[in-house]
C-alpha cells in the first residue's frame, strides 16, 4: 500500500511538472523564442526539476523532431551521458580555436549556456531607457551571450517580443576597422530592408541594414560599412556564436518576424557585451533620472518632444558610461537631432557629440551592384 503511495505520487509530481514545462513552453514561445529552442528549454527545465527520465525523453523528441537542430542533439548526446546540466556545459566547453565548419559544439554550449542565464522575467536591458514615442518597437543585442531581443511598447511598458540566437563576427565586437570581422557596438538605426531574391543565400530570408558607422564612429575614426541583420544560408545545420563578417545573424524565421513586427520603422538597435538586466523599479529609476536629466537642457534647446534615450555601449559592462539621446527639433517637431553624451571621470555627464539625424550614402554601401530601385525599402532616420 506504501508502495502504491509513493507510485501516484511520483506519477502525480511527474505530471505537475510536465503541465508547468506545457505553461513554460506557450509562455517562451508568446515571449519570442523559437519554437525547436523553447522545446529544448522546457526540456533542460524538466532534467532540472529532477525528473532526469522525462528530460532525456523530451530531449530525444527535441533531437529526432528537429534533424537539423545538431545543437540539440548534442547537448541530448552528453546529458545521456553525464549526471547534471553543469556536467554537460563543462564538456560542451568551446575549443580555444572556433572553426567555420558546421560543427555544432559551439553552438550547443551556447545555448546550453543561455539556458543557465536567461534574464528573470520582467527584467528590461539596463541600456533599453526610453524610445521616442514614434519608436514603438526596439532591438537589443548581447554579443557575449549570442542573443537578438525584440521589445515592443504596450500600454503596459516594455514587453519582450522576440528572443533569438545571434551569430556575431568571428572577430568578436567592438569594431574599428573595415576587414576586422567585428561586430559594433553602440546604438543604430535600421537604414533599409532588402529582401531575399536580390541577395546572395548567405543572407538567408533578407537583411536589414543599420547605419554603422554612425556619427560617434566617424568622430572615433572608425570606418566600414554593410553591417546588416539578416538570415542564414538556406539549409544551414550548424551555425557558431562567431560566424558572420561583422553583421548579426539570426533564423529566417526570426529575421521575417523582425521585420514584420518593425511595419518599415527605422527601429534603434542597441548592441552591447554582457548586457545589464534591470528589475522593473530599477529600470524606473534610471529612466525618470534621465529624463529629468534632459527635460530643462532640451527646452532651452527648443526641442519639441519626442524624446528618447537608450544607453550606449561601448566596451564589456560599460553601457552605463554613454548614452544616445534623441528629441524632435524646429517649429512643428519634423527634425530629429541626435546627442552622443558620455559620463567624464568627475561623474558629470556631457555632451561629447551633437547633430541632425541623418543616414548617408556610407549606409548603401555592400548592396547588391544591379539591384532595381524598387528592390530597397529605405527607412528615414
Amino acid at each position: 500500500m506504501a508502495a502504491m503511495d509513493r507510485s501516484r505520487k511520483f506519477r502525480g509530481r511527474v505530471r505537475r511538472i510536465a503541465l508547468a514545462m506545457t505553461l513554460w513552453l506557450l509562455a517562451g514561445t508568446a515571449g519570442g523564442l523559437e519554437v525547436r529552442e523553447a522545446e529544448l528549454f522546457a526540456a533542460l527545465d524538466r532534467f532540472d526539476a529532477g525528473d532526469r527520465s522525462g528530460g532525456l525523453e523530451a530531449l530525444d523528441r527535441v533531437a529526432e523532431g528537429y534533424p537539423d537542430f545538431r545543437a540539440a542533439r548534442l547537448i541530448r548526446d552528453s546529458l545521456h551521458e553525464t549526471k547534471d546540466l553543469e556536467d554537460a556545459l563543462v564538456d560542451l566547453t568551446p575549443r580555444p580555436v572556433f572553426t567555420l565548419l558546421e560543427d555544432p559544439t559551439d553552438e550547443a554550449y551556447s545555448r546550453l549556456s543561455y539556458w543557465f542565464q536567461r534574464p528573470p522575467p520582467g527584467h528590461l536591458p539596463g541600456v533599453l531607457i526610453e524610445a521616442a514615442p514614434d519608436r514603438t518597437k526596439a532591438v537589443v543585442a548581447d554579443t557575449s551571450h549570442s542573443r537578438l531581443y525584440l521589445f515592443d511598447w504596450t500600454d503596459e511598458g516594455w514587453k519582450m517580443r522576440g528572443d533569438w540566437y545571434a551569430s556575431v563576427g568571428r572577430g568578436g565586437s567592438v569594431k574599428r576597422r573595415e576587414g576586422d570581422l567585428k561586430t559594433p557596438l553602440g546604438v543604430y538605426f535600421v537604414t533599409m530592408w532588402v529582401a531575399d531574391r536580390y541577395l546572395p543565400d548567405l543572407y538567408g530570408a533578407g537583411a536589414l541594414g543599420l547605419n554603422y558607422p554612425n556619427d560617434w564612429d566617424l568622430r572615433r575614426k572608425r570606418n566600414g560599412f554593410g553591417i546588416w541583420i539578416h538570415g542564414e544560408p538556406h539549409g544551414l545545420k550548424s551555425r557558431p556564436p562567431r560566424w558572420s563578417q561583422g553583421c548579426l545573424i539570426v533564423s529566417n524565421p526570426a529575421i521575417e518576424s523582425l521585420v514584420e513586427a518593425m511595419e518599415e520603422q527605422s527601429v534603434p538597435v542597441i548592441i552591447g557585451e554582457r548586457l545589464r538586466w534591470l528589475s522593473p523599479n530599477a529600470h524606473k529609476n534610471r529612466r525618470d533620472e534621465w529624463r529629468d536629466r534632459m527635460a530643462s537642457l532640451n527646452r532651452k534647446r527648443g526641442a519639441n518632444g519626442g524624446l528618447g534615450i537608450y544607453g550606449y555601449p561601448i566596451g564589456n559592462g560599460k553601457e552605463s558610461t554613454m548614452v544616445l539621446a534623441e528629441f524632435r527639433t524646429g517649429q512643428a517637431g519634423t527634425g530629429r537631432w541626435w546627442q552622443y553624451w558620455r559620463r567624464s571621470r568627475d561623474g558629470v555627464w556631457r555632451i561629447a557629440h551633437e547633430g541632425r539625424a541623418s543616414f548617408s550614402e556610407v549606409h548603401l554601401k555592400g548592396l547588391p551592384p544591379r539591384m532595381p530601385p524598387a528592390g530597397l525599402d529605405r527607412y528615414a532616420p
